[in-house]
C-alpha cells in the first residue's frame, strides 16, 4: 500500500471510529442507565471493563473535529 493509500485509508478509520464511539458510548450509558444495581444485565466485571477501555482507546484514536480533513 503506497502512503497515500495508507494515509487515507487511516483517515477513513479514523471517521468511522467517530460513529463507534458515539453509538457504543450511548448505548453503554443506557444500559448503565437501566441497571437496577451496581451490575450491568450481559456483562461480567471483566467484560465490563474491557468495554470501558475501549471506549477509552476509541476516543483517543478517533478523528477529532478539529482534525484537518484528508484530501
Amino acid at each position: 500500500m503506497t502512503e497515500e493509500k495508507q494515509q487515507k485509508f487511516t483517515a477513513k478509520v479514523r471517521r468511522g471510529l467517530v460513529w463507534v464511539h458515539t453509538v457504543a458510548a450511548a448505548e453503554l450509558a443506557k444500559k448503565k442507565a437501566e441497571a437496577t444495581g451496581v451490575r450491568i444485565e450481559g456483562f461480567t466485571a471483566s467484560e465490563l471493563a474491557d468495554v470501558e477501555s475501549a471506549l477509552t482507546w476509541i476516543a483517543q484514536n478517533k478523528e477529532t473535529a478539529s482534525a484537518e480533513p484528508a484530501a
